[in-house]
Parts: structure tokens; C-alpha cells; sequence
């Protein structure tokens, strides 16, 4: 096997062993959660080393066949050998699969436009909250037509880059350095859910008691196992994941209300071709653009108002799990951060 794709391997296992060793995944955390535990905090500073649930949401990890760490069964498969093309001259080489769990990207969603909740809550832009109807400094979140609509700030936050863990894998996201890549403010599709139609036409498809009614099998699959890729218009025990827009159309919850608004945004980064799938036979080569979200390649790790430690938590898992009594996560000031963690399906090529 080439020298630098032993490394890779070779770091995935000491990196995981390193954090195991480290004891990182201790239940007082500091960063986000130590800021966040009054209830008049409105943010704080998330820490990549302590506050992610590493223990549970790193395993397991499968290399040729061999599935190390994890309690719970992986959602993807690789086969022991594989083959892909050449990244130079694209002829097929063989190679050994490995899937495995990487922390990406961190969305925070806030009913006070312009609120960086991970970067000390620091208000950046206010000036949007008149021109595109989000309502600033007001709790309530209430916007011009009357809806408690919430904003997301996405970033992308290749933890593994950061800390210089396999920095030089092929089988990393091609995202780069820390990075605030969007935020819903300056959309002013976010803002209505007429407008928000134009990027999911089918909406209208799935407005209905019948359709919505298959979202209960996806709640149920979701809060004892991984929720259905095929009911791609259900966010689990969250509610509906049209339209794509800031407005949480279910309220059993500020947690799930919010884990809610957070899954259509993520759901309309794959319609956009903004976020794409990295699991699946297709993906095994290279991630493949998909047109509907894939619900199984995330897991779910709240880290504001608190980092959440414990068994990992899929879309659509009702938040009685993990966030529902205070002070386990429950929104403060109606606000949450998450750190997304994409599972990966890749051939590492000799």
C-alpha cells in the first residue's frame, strides 16, 4: 500500500485511540455549554476538543471489513476490497474501504437574526432584520407575517482539518478551513414559505393528511434505530421538512422546533447542490450530488445551550431522548447550535 495511505488509516485509529485515552467525552463540559448555562446568556464559545460527543458519535469506524468501537451498527457499508479510478489517470485500482464518522459542520438556529450563538453571540447583522423581515432582539422571533421564524447560520467546521488529523486524506471533506458559508438573513426565500416553494415545486405533493401520515413511521424508525432515507419529506418526530424556510411548523418543543428548522436547511443544501452524499454505491469514489437529503449520513450533536454526551442522535429523534428537561439541552432564549457529523463510504485507493 502507498506510504501516505497507511498514514491515513494509521491516524484514523491513533486518533481515535488519543481521544479515547484523552477522556474528552467527560460529562462537564467547557466552551459552549460552560457560557450557556444561565439562562440570560445569549451564546458562547464553542471548543472543538472538549464539547463534540466524540465517544459516542466517532464509532464505529470500519476499515476493510473490520468494524471497530460503536454499540450501534453502522448505517453504511464498504466492502473489504473495492475499486475506483485512478486519481491520476483514471484507469480502475483497487483499494480498501473504510466508512467513518467526521464533525463538518455546525448549524445554529436563532430567533435573534444576526446572533453568532459559537462565537460569543455577537450581533453581525442586525441591519438585514427591516429589508427581509427577520425581527431582532425579540425573543419571540416573530417576523413580517406574523410567524415564529428562525434564522441558520451554517458553517463549515472540518474538525479533523483543524486539530491536523488526517489533513491530507482523500477521504475528508473537500470543505477547507473554518468558515461561516451561509446565513439566512440576506435570503429572502428563507423568509416566506410561498417563496421558499420555488426551490421545492413538489411541496404541494406532500401536503397532505395521507403523506404526512407515513411521517409516523419515519418517527418511530428514528427514535429506536435511523430514520427512512425514502421519506424524504419527514423529519422524523421534528414534523414536516417542507417548505424550506425558517418557519417551524410544528411547536411540541423549542428543542425539536429548532432541530426542525435546522433539517430544512439541510435538507434544501442537497436540492440546491450545496451538500452532497457521501455514503451509498455511488459515493464510495468520490461524494455524488443527489437532488433529495440522506437523513442516515448525519448524526446530531447539540452543543448550545449544552454539549449533549451520550448515544448518538439521528434526524428526527424525539427530543424526550435528548433534549426536552433542562438543562440537558433544552433552547435558551429559543436557541440552538448543533455540530453535524457526515458518515463517510470510501474507497482508499493503493
Amino acid at each position: 500500500m502507498n506510504p501516505s495511505k497507511t498514514n491515513i488509516v494509521y491516524g484514523i485509529l491513533c486518533a481515535a485511540l488519543s481521544l479515547c485515552l484523552l477522556g474528552l467525552p467527560v460529562h462537564a463540559a467547557s466552551g459552549t455549554g460552560g457560557a450557556a448555562g444561565d439562562a440570560t446568556d445569549q451564546g458562547g464559545f464553542f471548543d472543538p476538543i472538549t464539547d463534540p460527543n466524540w465517544s459516542a458519535d466517532l464509532f464505529p469506524i470500519s476499515i476493510a471489513g473490520i468494524s471497530m468501537g460503536g454499540t450501534q451498527p453502522p448505517t453504511i457499508h464498504e466492502p473489504t476490497i473495492c475499486e475506483c479510478p485512478s486519481h491520476f489517470f483514471g484507469y480502475p485500482v483497487p483499494g480498501i474501504g473504510i466508512t467513518y464518522w467526521e464533525p463538518a459542520f455546525v448549524a445554529e438556529v436563532t430567533h435573534h437574526p444576526g446572533r453568532l450563538l459559537t462565537l460569543g453571540g455577537d450581533d453581525i447583522l442586525s441591519s438585514y432584520q427591516q429589508e427581509f423581515g427577520a425581527v431582532n432582539g425579540n425573543s419571540s422571533g416573530v417576523s413580517h407575517n406574523g410567524e415564529n421564524r428562525a434564522q441558520v447560520h451554517w458553517y463549515s467546521y472540518p474538525i479533523f482539518r483543524i486539530i491536523g488529523v488526517f489533513v491530507n486524506g482523500i477521504c475528508l471533506n473537500d470543505e477547507g478551513g473554518f468558515n461561516l458559508v451561509t446565513s439566512t438573513e440576506i435570503d429572502p426565500t428563507w423568509q416566506d414559505d410561498i417563496w421558499a416553494n420555488v426551490f421545492s415545486p413538489e411541496a404541494a405533493l406532500f401536503a397532505n393528511s395521507i403523506m404526512q401520515l407515513a411521517c409516523v413511521a419515519d418517527a418511530a424508525a428514528a427514535s429506536v434505530s435511523y430514520p427512512l432515507d425514502p421519506l424524504f419529506w419527514c423529519a422524523g418526530a421534528w414534523g414536516p421538512a417542507y417548505p424550506f424556510s425558517g418557519n417551524p411548523n410544528t411547536q411540541s418543543s423549542a428543542a425539536g422546533s429548532n432541530a426542525l428548522v435546522m433539517s430544512k436547511f439541510l435538507a434544501r443544501e442537497f436540492r440546491l447542490g450545496l451538500m452532497w452524499a457521501t455514503i451509498g454505491p455511488e459515493a464510495e469514489c468520490s461524494a455524488v450530488i443527489s437532488p433529495v437529503w440522506l437523513k442516515t449520513q448525519f448524526r446530531v450533536d447539540p452543543i448550545y445551550p449544552n454539549p449533549t454526551y451520550g448515544s448518538p442522535i439521528y434526524i428526527g429523534q424525539t427530543e424526550v431522548r435528548w433534549g426536552l428537561v433542562p438543562p440537558a439541552n433544552y433552547p435558551t432564549e429559543q436557541d440552538s447550535a448543533y455540530l453535524l457529523w457526515v458518515a463517510h463510504q470510501c474507497c482508499l485507493r493503493f
